[in-house]
């Protein structure tokens, strides 16, 4: 198991669909594990999203939590995120668990505007414009 010192993340309430669609040309990073995106768990992923799994070894947070250093480090590794720490960032998983650990993880390195998105259908739903700037 892992060591006492490392932080177990507490999640963050799902955005509301004002605020999702009111975002400018987010980053999005999907928390899902890979066989959720491939079987669209919450929906297809959305276009332009970043897949940084939250789970260590798609083991599911009820057997082994992922700490906020772990996660911190899986986002370093994908090298995802904006140098511009006010820049909009989305969070994702299939139902908004995992999504809003992530967010908290994101918020806690010192980004100031990260907002659980849910999952893809629901980011698809509050704001079908966002998602199409997606596009890459």
């Amino acid at each position: 198991h892992r060591p006492r010192a490392m932080t177990e993340v507490e999640g963050v309430a799902i955005a509301e669909p004002l605020v999702l669609k009111g975002l400018v040309d987010p980053v999005i990073v999907d928390a899902r594990d890979p066989n959720e995106v491939e079987g669209g768990k919450g929906g297809p992923p959305l276009e332009g999203s970043i897949n940084v799994p939250f789970n260590i070894d798609g083991q599911k947070q009820s057997d082994r939590p992922t700490a906020l250093e772990e996660y911190r480090t899986k986002l370093e590794a994908a090298k995802c995120l904006p140098e511009d720490k006010t820049r909009a960032v989305i969070t994702h998983c299939g139902g908004g668990g995992r999504g809003g650990k992530a967010c908290a993880v994101i918020t806690a390195m010192g980004y100031t505007n990260v907002h659980n998105g849910g999952g893809p259908d629901n980011i698809r739903a509050a704001a079908p414009d966002l998602v199409a700037m997606r596009h890459i």
